[in-house]
Parts: structure tokens; sequence; C-alpha cells
């Protein structure tokens, strides 16, 4: 498995979070920095494939903190030397395409091919609607709703933007929000056909393109967390896009996976072996004292989940086939259905080793709580799972 270091990332500490505004403590800020570099460069140092940020704005609780994940990872490629760097994920309803696929190019040229690429789909009301005016669109539960399907509609529009400017050296695109270029551009710069392209013999520019494309061709890798539905996997076999599954039923696993693989199939890209091109989602963290991983893993994800994840519907990941009522979103209740992989290196294998002989997984995502969790327990954790547990599963 390829492993992938994931960071919301939360800022403060357990105890100066629950005081609140933990977010806009400028010392809080610095430690986060810190503390995210030194680990990404002991995972660096210990052979991890990836690191990741998410993106999310106004998050001035300090839970997610992080409205560029693009800027994250430019600030830790400069700093590492091998890892992947990357985006769980650009939400890209509420972005500018063509802005995005330009930084995303910059941003593989900068790191030399170490970058990955998110996206999603955005489903946090507080940014996602505020952001998403300027596009008429909002955030989504994937519900089928009127607002999920206008949401999914601007996903794929400003997906195909992209892939576009990333392949081609000029285009002309039209959908149903954009013209790519609009009409009428009169520009009529000779430099332009003297040393470029995409302008007619009038002047008129007819067809735009970025510059620098992306390092890797034709793009990075990309990726799609959270992933939860089948129409979801469908897309992400036919594109080539790497689903990240967070849920934890292992019927559930397997039937978005079966579907994952014969899409792939269907869509001409051979058969898949079992887990090819997915991956799976998990909070991490390893000590030699299992009791003492479970007390930071209670101040990281045991609270923060709680309190702000499972509220927005999260916990539903946890959901077995033909179960009833409310799930909850407790520590115990995560550690029960199996989204913990939580405990000593042995503990930890042990649950590899079922989630591997099950599903076969090429990634495996780890959360991780700068703040809330101590920098030196983050850094011991990381430092046994690349001894202890890596080894086993190459």
């Amino acid at each position: 498995m390829k492993e992938i270091l994931f960071y919301l990332p939360a800022v403060g500490s357990y105890d100066q979070m629950k005081k609140g505004f933990a977010g806009v403590n400028d010392k809080n800020y610095q430690n986060m920095l810190f503390q995210i570099t030194k680990q990404a460069q002991l995972a660096d140092d210990l052979g991890y494939w990836g690191v990741a940020f998410t993106e999310h704005h106004f998050h001035i609780e300090g839970f997610e903190e992080s409205n560029n994940p693009i800027l994250l990872d430019l600030y830790i490629a400069m700093q590492t030397q091998r890892i992947k760097v990357g985006q769980m994920a650009n939400v890209l309803p509420f972005q500018n395409p063509i802005r995005l696929a330009e930084d995303l190019a910059m941003l593989d040229q900068m790191t030399r091919g170490r970058s990955f690429v998110g996206i999603a789909r955005g489903y946090q009301k507080r940014w996602a609607d505020v952001l998403g005016q300027t596009y008429h669109v909002g955030a989504t539960s994937s519900d089928k709703s009127e607002r999920d399907v206008a949401n999914r509609k601007r996903f794929n529009e400003h997906w195909e933007i992209m892939k576009a400017l990333w392949s081609e050296r000029t285009t002309s695109l039209k959908t149903e929000n954009w013209q790519v270029p609009p009409p009428g551009i009169d520009f009529n710069h000779e430099a332009v056909n003297n040393f470029g392209g995409g302008q007619d013999d009038q002047g008129v520019i007819t067809e735009v393109g970025i510059a620098p494309k992306p390092y890797q061709k034709p793009w990075p890798q990309v990726f799609q967390p959270f992933s939860f539905s089948e129409e979801s996997f469908r897309f992400c076999a036919r594109e080539g896009i790497v689903p990240i599954v967070m849920n934890t039923n292992d019927e559930v696993i397997s039937r978005l996976l079966d579907v994952y693989q014969e899409e792939a199939e269907a869509a001409g890209r051979g058969a898949l072996k079992r887990g090819e091109g997915v991956g799976i989602f998990r909070d991490v963290l390893v000590s030699r004292d299992a009791d003492e991983a479970h007390y930071w893993a209670r101040r990281g994800n045991g609270f923060i989940f709680p309190n702000w994840f499972g509220p927005m519907g999260f916990a539903e990941v946890m959901r077995n086939p033909g179960e009833t009522g409310q799930i909850g979103a407790d520590y115990d209740t995560l550690c029960e259905r199996g989204f913990e992989f939580v405990g000593t290196p042995d503990d930890i294998n042990r649950r590899i080793e079922k989630l591997v002989s099950q599903h076969d997984p090429e990634y495996l995502l780890q959360w991780q709580y700068p703040g809330p969790v101590p920098h030196d327990v983050q850094m011991r954790s990381i430092e046994l799972w690349a001894s202890e547990i890596a080894p086993n599963w190459l």
C-alpha cells in the first residue's frame, strides 16, 4: 500500500480548541506549520508516499484550517525531497476551473512532478454557499435533490474544462456555464500569431491555452475523497481517478470495489486487480502503549468527529446494510465500527492484514491531528508505522 498522511490541518491543542476561536490565534497557526513541516520531513525520510491537505474556509474554530491546500503543498514540498504533495481535495464547483488548472500545473512544475490532485464536490454550507454564490451553486449531501444535481453538473463541467486546458496546447470549448474564450475578444496582437496561436486573421481570439502545462503528462494522478455512492465510483473508474473510501462496512466496501472494477473494464482500462486504483481512509495513531494511543486519539478525532463531522452526516459511513436508526459519532462507535486504526503496531498490523485480505487497497489515507494530538506523539506514530507496520505490506 501507498501511505498518504492527511491533515485537515487542525490548529490548536485540545484544551485551546475547547476554549473557542483556536483558529484565529497566530501562535497556534505557527505551531501547526512547524509541526506539519517536521512530520512531513520525517515521513519523507521514512518513505511515505504522500502528504495531503483539505480545502475548507472560515474555520475560526481551528478544526480544518486549510483555506488553500495548494499553498500548503508548496510549503511542504519546498522543505522535503521525495514525498508527494496533494490535495484531498480542491472543491471544484466553487472554484474558477481555469485558475485552478493553472495553479495545479504550476505546483506540479515547481515540485518537478511530486504533486497529485484531489477533486471534490463540497458539503459544508457555511463556506460553500458563500463562495459558491458566484457560480449559483451550493453545498451538497449527495441526496439526488435539485441542489445536488446542480452541484454535480458544475463539478463535471469544471473537471472537463481542467482536463482540456491541461492536455491541449490551445483549446476552445463551450459548456452550460462557460465559454472559453468568450466571443469577440479583439486582441489583434501580431506576437500571438508569430510566437503562439489561437488568434484568427482578424485578430480575434478563438482559442486559449494555459502555461505551464503540468510536469506530469497529461496531468498528475487524481483522487476523489470521500466517495460513498456507486455513481461516484463509476465516474472515478471511467476517468482513471482514485476514489477514497470512508465506509467501514466490508460488504459495502466490497460492492463499491466491484463497481469500480466493472466500470474500469467497461471503460477500456483493462482488468484491474482487486483494490487497484482505490484508497481507504482511516484515523491512524500508533503507540507502544495501546491505552496511550486511545487516550490521544480521543482528544483528536474522538473530539473533532462527534463535534464537527458527525452532525454533518459523516456517521452514515459506518452504517451497516439494513441498519436503521441513528448512528453514533462518538469515539467508541468509531472504534467499534473499524474506523480507528489506533493502538500498538501489533494491533494495527492485524487490522491491516484483514483490510488487505478483503480489499487490498492501493492507497491508505491516514488522518493526522497536529494540535490536539501532541507533536511528539504524532512523530512517534509516524516512525512506528514506517518501521513496524509498513514493511509488512510493501
